[in-house]
């Protein structure tokens, strides 16, 4: 990246000649760019389209912020000996880039020497420039991306885009856009929806559609608009082709239609990936407030397992369920814990309810361990749950159905070893209820096995500093 005129100027007086080509009018047209089908992601291929070319394509391609003018005057002036014949140079080969002939070439021009007085360029201009001032095709990008990035900043049409890193808010939007928003076909809007029967409840829809706003705002400097479309539900739009197209190339979210297709973006790997599950969470995810349970459903079973991934990683619990074409994923009460650790919520309606699960605490014990005289039947002791005088035996993993002959043979190694009678309650659920009825055998598992809280419930300062995690 150029570091500024006079640093240039020294370095390009002495190296010139390898910017120099034999002839100013050898540049290849748009479609042949390999800047285009490069396999590393550039701004070039993510803002630029062969639909955008037409008589009036400097109106329809992006206009970018340039602060290196001084840069292109003296290497025009190196290589044509006056700028002015350089820049209209520049124009001819422009010609060639796009295929278009212009009515008039000092027209085009003059319209163009305005803008970049103006410190404007068309990024297709520029990228014209570069392949007319380099030599090779190595050359001639290191020349675009030092006159087009600031930084690792581009400013298109008034919008602000990172190129070189991700943001959290900007892995988080991603998420959010994954779980409930839309990129329309046409590549002009962004729309994202959030809703809720209760007229109480919807309210917060609407505040937390003003913190995204916010969030659009300051990230990208771009202003969008919240509205209630419906009685159920509040929407936030934003209309901006570059900023949909950079969320489509880089972050991988589709055009139109997404719903079975979306996945968590390559380009996210990092510390910041949970905030894009907390995105996905805020939009799409679930709090249930009568029952301590956090989960996502969705027609992506490769996001949902990519989210399992992510999890287990972690140490959070879940459980995976897929039903036809929709798979659905519950975080464990024992896990949600660890859930708030890790992801969070930023959404107002669903982060109030999960600190109110938190305060609570569970309700039931898990096994931790065993006497060492007794350390063979840990998993045992696993699946039983003492309870006053009777003993439960959790045989559902996570309540899901148990296969029968599983079921068969854990309870004749109980019989085995314990030398217990086992009961049988029937139930209208996946799998039936097993029993040891006695209170000489449950104060046995008590006095020989450690069954604790998988958590303890959280006081209003552990709260608090949890939150402060979750700021964006």
């Amino acid at each position: 990246m150029f570091k500024g005129y006079a640093k240039m100027k020294k370095s390009y007086s002495t190296k010139m000649d390898r910017f120099i080509p034999n002839s100013g009018l050898n540049v290849i047209s748009y479609n042949i760019d390999p800047l285009l089908n490069s396999t590393n992601k550039n701004i070039y291929a993510c803002l630029v389209k062969k639909k955008d070319f037409n008589s009036n394509f400097s109106l329809r391609t992006p206009r970018i912020e340039v602060s290196h003018k001084e840069e292109i005057c003296y290497l025009a002036k190196q290589m044509f000996g006056d700028f002015n014949k350089g820049f209209l140079q520049f124009i001819r080969n422009l010609e060639i880039y796009t295929g278009i002939k212009f009515l008039s070439i000092y027209k085009a021009k003059y319209r163009y020497l305005q803008l970049f007085n103006n410190g404007i360029v068309n990024i297709v201009f520029l990228r014209v420039i570069s392949l007319t001032l380099g030599k090779s095709q190595k050359e001639n990008e290191d020349i675009f991306n030092s006159l087009i990035v600031d930084k690792g900043n581009v400013k298109v049409e008034g919008i602000n885009l990172r190129i070189d890193c991700f943001s959290k808010m900007i892995s988080y939007l991603a998420g959010v856009i994954v779980g409930d928003g839309h990129l329309s076909k046409r590549e002009g809007e962004l729309v994202i929806v959030d809703g809720q029967s209760n007229k109480k409840k919807l309210l917060k829809s609407e505040k937390y559609l003003r913190f995204i706003s916010n969030l659009f705002r300051r990230e990208f400097d771009a202003k969008g608009t919240v509205m209630q479309e419906s009685k159920t539900w509040w929407e936030y739009h934003l209309n901006n082709k570059y900023l949909c197209r950079f969320f489509n190339y880089y972050l991988d979210i589709p055009f139109g239609k997404k719903s079975s297709i979306v996945k968590f973006p390559t380009l996210l790997i990092g510390d910041n990936e949970r905030y894009f599950w907390r995105g996905v969470m805020d939009t799409d995810g679930y709090a249930r407030e009568n029952r301590k349970q956090v989960s996502l459903r969705s027609n992506s079973n490769f996001l949902i397992n990519q989210l399992k991934n992510f999890c287990e990683k972690h140490s959070v619990p879940v459980s995976v369920k897929t039903e036809g074409k929709t798979s659905s994923l519950r975080v464990l009460t024992k896990g949600l814990l660890n859930y708030s650790r890790v992801i969070g919520f930023s959404h107002p309606r669903k982060k109030a309810i999960l600190i109110g699960h938190l305060k609570d605490g569970p309700k039931f014990v898990v096994f931790k361990r065993t006497l060492k005289s007794l350390s063979g039947f840990s998993n045992l002791f696993n699946i039983l749950r003492p309870y006053k005088t009777v003993t439960y035996i959790k045989l559902d993993e996570h309540n899901q159905k148990a296969k029968k002959i599983e079921i068969r043979n854990v309870l004749s190694e109980i019989r085995s070893k314990f030398r217990v009678n086992i009961t049988r309650v029937k139930r209208n659920r996946y799998n039936d209820q097993f029993v040891i009825c006695s209170k000489k055998f449950a104060h046995f598992v008590k006095q020989n096995a450690v069954y604790e809280l998988p958590w303890q419930p959280l006081n209003n300062l552990e709260v608090k500093q949890l939150m402060e995690g979750w700021k964006l």
